[in-house]
């Protein structure tokens, strides 16, 4: 975002964010109503109100952004918050890292991090009208979106390099869309891949990783006869959606984003889900959470499990140089092609004080999604860099030394990997899945009742006949 002075402009000096990270509020001062007194002193530290006198900024209306008009003041400081949830390594450190990276070449503007769940408790504090400026919430921003809670970045994106269609990865471009404006910034990109112990593929005789499902079966197979476990699986029906596209499934039986009605119980859903319980049954396969299964790979226990993007430097740490680690996309169904699920936060602006803060955030995701950024991010968490200019500016020999960001990478840049529905009601929906995906495989349910029922379930959810 250009802040250079055009012909006939004046100028609205929005400069630098220093930025620290700060515990969380009490819950009773977090969503009290904002105190008056303060709340002026802090507009006249900023310098705002001298631009409110001057009749220089409009309010922010809720849904839309106002131009703003000439200004007759610079900002001097401006102070806000961002709201995010990543917390401890790497993740958390990384973004820690580069905010003090920010704060170097940044001078006037101050940025607090706070760690909360953003999430389920930023519609509560806009309710309350203290919320921050800059927030990281979750794919699901259906309820924000209904209650007019979030602003849209459209008007702000107008122009934006960093952030237009030719930059931005297909799948983020399509992120936190809805009624044609966007809402919501991806600012991590999970993408699903399999992490794998190289030596025990060396020793089975597997010289490459599979490219379809049952080349996995029948690796997973040469695995078994070691003595380990051959694959790990989350206990996550997200990391079965990836299998079921690849069979010509869909998340809505409209397509991938849009549709009231599921579609599970069809020759997708059957194939997918036969196959895994097939897998359990034979003793191919666990399913666990994915701390247990990184855990269990790094003692040798498990030959290969079921992760995301945002696991890779975590299965690293785990496995601590003990062998190899490998990575690859989730494999190619009756389709042809490998499916994937673009999931993971996203920057979102709450109800903001003015549009002058509102510029300020975005000078800030602008910074983020320059390549330099993209590139630390992605070398220090695994998750992909989200541009294709930072793809471009990878190092070829950090690529050629790890591999679960080249699989990270090839999941984020395919023309057939989706974000999730906006609407909240694929949440009830993924719990439903959840459930019937776990007594499926277990055997606890055949495949045509599990499917059956899902489907009601799923219907009654998508419909709003029903809530959990």
């Amino acid at each position: 975002m250009s802040y250079e002075q055009g012909e006939g402009d004046t100028v609205i000096d929005v400069p630098h964010f220093h930025i620290s990270r700060r515990p969380e509020r009490s819950s009773a001062a977090r969503f009290a109503p904002r105190d008056v007194s303060q709340r002026r002193r802090r507009l006249r530290s900023s310098s705002i109100a001298g631009l409110l006198a001057a009749g220089a900024v409009l309010l922010v209306a809720w849904g839309s952004l106002a131009p703003v008009a000439s200004a007759t003041a610079k900002v001097k400081t401006m102070s806000f918050s961002l709201w995010e949830s990543h917390n401890g390594p790497p993740v958390g450190t990384t973004m820690s890292a580069l905010v003090a990276k920010f704060d170097k070449s940044q001078k006037r503007v101050h940025v607090s991090i706070v760690v909360t769940k953003a999430s389920t408790k930023l519609l509560a504090a806009t309710a309350a009208g203290d919320p921050p400026v800059l927030a990281e919430i979750t794919h699901y921003d259906g309820t924000y979106v209904q209650s007019h809670a979030l602003l849209s970045w459209n008007s702000l994106l107008k122009g934006d390099r960093e952030l237009s269609k030719s930059n931005l990865l297909p799948a983020v471009w399509l992120n936190g869309r809805a009624g044609g404006q966007r809402y919501r910034l991806q600012a991590d990109l999970k993408v699903s891949i399999v992490d794998y112990n190289k030596t025990l593929f060396h020793e089975a005789g597997i010289a490459a990783p599979p490219t379809t499902w049952t080349q996995l079966a029948t690796d997973a197979a040469k695995l078994k006869a070691l003595g380990v476990i051959p694959l790990g699986w989350k206990d996550s029906s997200a990391h079965i959606l990836p299998a079921f596209m690849s069979n010509g499934g869909t998340m809505l039986k409209a397509g991938n984003s849009v549709g009231r009605a599921v579609d599970f119980n069809t020759p997708a859903g059957t194939r997918t889900f036969s196959y895994f319980h097939n897998l359990y049954a034979h003793g191919l396969m666990i399913i666990g959470h994915g701390t247990a299964l990184r855990e269990d790979l790094a003692e040798g226990k498990v030959a290969m499990i079921d992760g995301t993007s945002a696991g890779y430097q975590k299965t690293l740490i785990a496995v601590g140089g003990k062998f190899p680690v490998g990575a690859f996309v989730e494999p190619a169904g009756s389709t042809g092609h490998a499916y994937n699920l673009a999931q993971g936060l996203g920057f979102v602006l709450p109800k903001a004080d003015t549009h002058v803060e509102a510029e300020a955030a975005l000078r800030f995701i602008n910074w983020w999604f320059e390549p330099a950024q993209q590139v630390y991010w992605a070398e220090h968490t695994g998750y992909p860099p989200e541009t294709r200019a930072g793809i471009a500016a990878m190092p070829k020999s950090f690529l050629a030394s790890h591999p679960g960001e080249v699989a990270t990478i090839e999941g984020a840049t395919s023309r057939y990997t989706f974000p999730r529905p906006v609407s909240d009601s694929y949440s009830e929906v993924q719990s439903a899945l959840d459930t019937t995906f776990m007594d499926i495989v277990t055997g606890k349910e055949s495949v045509s009742s599990g499917l059956g029922s899902l489907d009601k379930t799923g219907d009654s959810y998508m419909s709003g006949a029903s809530a959990l």
